[in-house]
């Protein structure tokens, strides 16, 4: 009804246009159709709009025009101008319609801000973000055998410059490691092992009981961790169930220890193995680069090892006081190996423990036969957890109270 109304009141504007020009009044009633006009002294008729809200009154001419928001859900369409939706108190309508989140980094040089989970910036080389935003220089602070590792942020995985870049190690993405904790400041050894669980599966056993087990697979790594907890009276970490084989027999096909095993988390006091990226992020130490140290004053790789397992200790240590990080033997760590799974955790990426399933498990440092490109912090080697090598081992790690 509104819009016929309009209609007729355009139809009598037309009429009007049409009557100029008539100079006689009943020339102009008959172009109105006969209707007579009124007098110059006769007043004016406006009707107004029914304020009850009758449908036949009151007509808005914009109810006519439809929105296109498209792709936007949030702010005035372009057509409009009507609204196509309001973001959340944290974020903000863009110009394209979309909410974006309001990065707060008051007070932080580095890591991610904590709202919106993007970068502050970055440390200069060989220095530490920390969880408060703020980068500090790494420094040792070792005792009994135990570094204790801040808790921090870092860009794990492998520059896009690296002559010997991998795959599987990018993209480069920021990592929070919510936790401190205390890592072995060597690999364990053979005397280590030994005392423990009695027997010795390394290859390299005339090394002595100061160089790096070997010879063990991630099944006795864990079970190693286990019975250390419960030495020293701290909760295990694991649950083993279904358990076959003998633990350290050292042979490489046969009598291979494996069980079904449960871990308890990041939260458990007693001793594990590191995650690959607490791994990763105590080995830095604050580098960007694939080592933390020139390759021969910091590492036993194939050039200088003379093609066997060296003494724990025997090259210079990172800035968190860690030896052998790169080479001598390879270490087993807890994740489930995927090659593309830096991609599944690029951002707000915290305390990962890797794909949640999976078969091979992840190990990393390089050994005394690896070549340069594994003897890199980024290199991700892998190996079915079953299986035992005569240059692969383990160093563990405690979460800090």
């Amino acid at each position: 009804m509104r819009v016929l109304r309009y209609l007729a009141v355009l139809s009598l504007v037309f009429a009007i246009i049409a009557m100029i020009g008539c100079d006689d009044s009943a020339h102009r009633a008959h172009v109105l159709g006969g209707v007579p006009l009124p007098s110059d002294d006769e007043p004016d008729i406006v009707s107004k709009p029914d304020e009850g809200g009758d449908t036949d009154e009151g007509f808005d001419v914009d109810s006519l025009c439809v929105p296109e928001c498209g792709d936007r859900v949030c702010g005035p369409d372009p057509v409009c101008g009507k609204s196509c939706g309001t973001c959340d108190a944290s974020t903000t309508c863009n110009s394209q319609g979309q909410c974006e989140c309001v990065r707060d980094c008051t007070g932080r040089v580095c890591g991610p801000d904590p709202v919106c989970g993007e970068p502050c910036g970055a440390c200069d080389e060989n220095w530490v973000c920390v969880l408060s935003g703020k980068c500090i220089a790494p420094t040792a602070d070792c005792s009994n055998g135990w570094c204790l590792i801040p808790s921090g942020t870092f860009k794990m995985g492998s520059l896009g410059d690296d002559p010997y870049r991998e795959l599987d190690e990018g993209p480069v993405h920021l990592v929070t490691i919510s936790r401190s904790f205390y890592m072995a400041q060597t690999e364990v050894t053979q005397g280590q092992w030994k005392s423990l669980i009695g027997n010795n599966p390394s290859e390299h056993s005339a090394c002595g009981d100061n160089c790096p087990l070997e010879n063990v697979n991630w099944y006795e790594a864990v079970h190693y961790a286990n019975a250390l907890s419960e030495r020293e009276g701290f909760e295990t970490c694991y649950t083993l169930n279904g358990c076959s084989g003998t633990v350290g027999s050292g042979e490489s096909k046969n009598n291979l220890y494996q069980c079904t095993v449960t871990f308890k988390g990041l939260g458990c006091a007693g001793y594990r193995l590191p995650t690959e990226a607490e791994w990763e992020y105590a080995a830095r130490a604050g580098t960007s680069g694939p080592r933390y140290g020139e390759i021969d004053a910091t590492t036993w790789y194939w050039n200088n090892s003379s093609n066997t397992s060296h003494p724990v200790g025997g090259k210079a240590a990172n800035s968190w006081g860690l030896y052998d990080v790169l080479g001598n033997v390879f270490e087993w760590v807890y994740d489930f190996y995927s090659e593309d799974y830096y991609s599944t955790c690029s951002s707000n990426c915290t305390d990962p423990t890797g794909p949640a399933t999976g078969f091979n498990r992840v190990n990393r440092s390089g050994g005394w036969g690896s070549d340069e490109s594994r003897t890199r912090v980024v290199f991700r080697n892998n190996y079915s957890p079953d299986e035992r090598r005569v240059y692969l081992g383990f160093r563990l790690v405690r979460s800090a109270p």
